[in-house]
């Protein structure tokens, strides 16, 4: 064996590209003297502790029919060394990334447990661990939820935390165990608190000692009702190191709904992320307006019940109060989370236009808040404002009303804004665009738009004599794929318009590889559907030349003619 294989880190550079475990293992077996680095990586991250005790000799322990590993026999000392050496090992606990092994593993008898702390504090067990997800460790057992031991396990070392919080249990001792971590977790970078039963809602206020963690960043509270989170909020606000923020806003009854209010909003001066989810949109309005977050650069909304078009508009007018440095937030997603019939609230363009104040935005999603109606002037307004937008999505799930919104309008949108990459909105496609105006003082084609690649045409109406997979061909020479929504038991006239987009995305694609097998047609194609815009041709004209003739006749039989004979005839012409 290679001297150089027997450096550790070496080794592990090495390592990191496989990525079968079965690889590891086998790796691990050839020799003792390069075992560690692959059984570090293999014992890194793991979703409980069962795997921990299966170490343990096979006598030792069992399976019962409930799926939980009980002890057969009380383990020697010794035996426990093959447990406190792969403990070593461990920097993670985490359920979410592998929860299709955790449902495979089994449960640990609560016995286990006690018999493992008994002989091994957490800390002196886990030297090395940075994340800790307290009820993957259990897997879900009732002292998933114990703070006494769930304390034994804050150390410098820890990083981040993620507890749940049982609905009963009283807001001071809550309060006093996150009051320890600025003592016993000095380290700690994320903190993520849940309600254990979905129903409930945390009272605990977080404590303004937190603020002495100087590397907290990213903070995580479910279930709290709108009082404690502004109790909360004012004590964090002094944090100096919060960059993300995540709340899952709860109406309560009595003076603890979202009345509460403040005379000046909360600063919360670099907190650069901010994530809210609510019942109402309107509880998230309300919390908007009582913070200040120069500093913002992506907010994310989400809510369950549909909120009426005046709520939409408040919410939009709070952005202004929230997001007072316009130039820096960049994304905003805001929604209905669960869409479930029609929106039918209509949201005309002039809701919206706050958002256009925002001139760094570059991710734009709205979900499913009501039945848009935009307008042309919004889509040149938005180009205008948002210069170096890469993605704008309008979401409709069920759109009721014909879009107002022309294919001119896309078409400009998209080539003035030359980063976009993905755009879903819906629009009327079934007259033939208008060709812009140059400065020149002469009409030309759209300019090539390179960067799109995905278009959601969604609710959009057609028309065939719109031209909209050749315009879409030349103009967006690097689209790779259109969609719209095909939505069962519509009228008559949607399923017309969503039978027609399949027709017309099948024509896009071979035109798209007739260019790619014959380059030269890309600027015949601009000429041709330039002077058939401007009415200087028809689509039956026998006028001009044989390779426009040979155009002409492409488009209108919609790509009928066999694909090699036409690019044969475009090449001789």
């Amino acid at each position: 064996m290679h001297r150089a294989l027997l450096i550790d880190d070496l080794l592990t550079s090495i390592l990191q590209h496989v990525t079968s475990p079965t690889d590891l293992i086998n790796f691990a077996r050839t020799c003792s003297a390069v075992s560690d680095p692959p059984l570090n990586m293999l014992w890194r991250e793991q979703p409980s502790l069962a795997p921990l005790i299966m170490c343990l000799p096979e006598d030792t322990w069992g399976i019962r029919k409930d799926h939980h590993i009980y002890f057969t026999r009380e383990p020697l000392p010794m035996e426990w060394e093959r447990v406190r050496i792969n403990a070593f090992r461990i920097r993670q606990f985490i359920r979410n990334n592998r929860g299709s092994l955790l449902m495979r593993l089994p449960k640990l008898d609560s016995h286990v447990v006690q018999q493992l702390f008994a002989l091994f504090a957490p800390t002196e067990l886990f030297p090395n661990l940075y994340a800790l997800q307290f009820d993957a460790v259990f897997n879900r057992l009732q002292c998933s939820s114990d703070f006494w031991l769930l304390r034994q396990f804050f150390s410098p070392m820890l990083e981040k935390l993620i507890f749940n919080v049982p609905s009963a249990a009283p807001a001071h001792e809550v309060e006093q165990l996150v009051g320890a971590l600025a003592a016993e977790a000095s380290g700690l970078r994320q903190l993520s608190i849940s309600v254990h039963h979905g129903g409930a809602v945390c009272h605990f206020t977080l404590p303004r000692i937190l603020e002495r963690i100087p590397k907290l960043n990213r903070l995580d509270i479910g279930a709290v009702g709108m009082c404690p989170a502004m109790h909360s909020i004012a004590n964090i606000q002094h944090w100096r190191a919060l960059k993300y923020l995540s709340l899952m806003l709860q109406e309560e009854s009595g003076t603890m709904g979202n009345s509460a209010s403040i005379d000046m909003p909360l600063k919360l001066s670099v907190l650069e992320r901010l994530i809210l989810y609510a019942g109402r949109l309107r509880l998230c309005t309300s919390f908007l307006l009582q913070i200040a977050t120069p500093r913002l650069a992506c907010l994310k909304v989400e809510y369950c019940t549909r909120a009426f078009p005046e709520e939409v508009t408040a919410f939009m007018l709070s952005l202004e109060t929230c997001c007072q440095t316009f130039a820096n937030l960049e994304r905003i997603c805001v929604g209905h989370g669960f869409c479930c019939g029609p929106a039918l609230h209509p949201l005309p363009s002039d809701v919206f236009r706050p958002l256009l104040k925002f001139t760094r935005l570059t991710y734009v999603e709205i979900l499913a808040m009501g039945n848009y109606c935009l307008d042309d002037a919004f889509i040149g307004d938005a180009a205008v404002a948002w210069p170096g937008i890469r993605m704008l999505r309008f979401i409709a799930e069920h759109q009721t009303d014909t879009p107002t919104v022309t294919f001119s309008a896309i078409l400009l949108f998209a080539t003035r804004c030359t980063s976009l990459r993905t755009l879903q909105l819906n629009f009327d496609a079934t007259q033939v665009p208008t060709p812009p105006y140059v400065p020149g003082g002469y009409t030309d084609l759209w300019l090539n738009q390179t960067a799109l690649r995905e278009l959601h045409v969604g609710h959009s109406q057609v028309a065939t004599t719109a031209l909209v997979p050749f315009l879409l061909a030349v103009v967006f020479p690097n689209l790779r794929d259109i969609k719209w929504h095909q939505t069962p038991g519509v009228d008559y006239d949607a399923w017309l318009h969503e039978l027609q987009w399949g027709e017309l995305a099948e024509v896009w694609r071979k035109v798209v590889s007739l260019q790619k097998t014959n380059p030269a047609m890309l600027a015949s194609f601009r000429a041709v559907l330039l002077r058939y815009m401007l009415g200087q041709v028809a689509l039956a004209d026998e006028d001009g030349d044989g390779e426009e003739k040979g155009i002409l006749r492409y488009m209108l039989n919609g790509m009928d003619d066999d694909d090699e004979g036409m690019g044969d005839s475009m090449s001789t012409s």
